[in-house]
């Protein structure tokens, strides 16, 4: 299980040092991408009955963006946009981390 927090980010910045890592950082993302995806989906199908959930949502879209610049980077050989990027996203995790235990409905 992969736990998205700023040192599981920062890992995979750090193996971009190494080309021969490339696949793995891609892999790394594929799957930070795919939990936020399914977490901002969660938060879109709850909305209605849990209340405002916009500012939740509004933080996994722009996480999701983030993520999805950094796969195209990646896919694309643009190895020093992928680290700004994952940099830029240790950043925002920095600012609003998650909580240790989930709040649910």
């Amino acid at each position: 299980m992969l736990i998205i927090n700023k040192d599981s980010v920062s890992a995979a910045k750090h193996k971009l040092d190494d080309p021969g890592k490339t696949q793995e950082v891609i892999h790394d993302v594929r799957r930070m991408l795919e939990i936020k995806q399914t977490l901002l989906w969660r938060s879109d199908a709850m909305a209605p009955c849990c209340g405002s959930l916009c500012s939740i949502s509004a933080c996994l879209t722009h996480e999701v963006d983030i993520l999805e610049n950094t796969l195209a980077a990646l896919e694309n050989r643009d190895t020093s946009q992928a680290a700004d990027l994952l940099e830029e996203y240790v950043h925002i995790l920095e600012a609003n981390p998650e909580p240790t235990e989930p709040n649910y409905c």
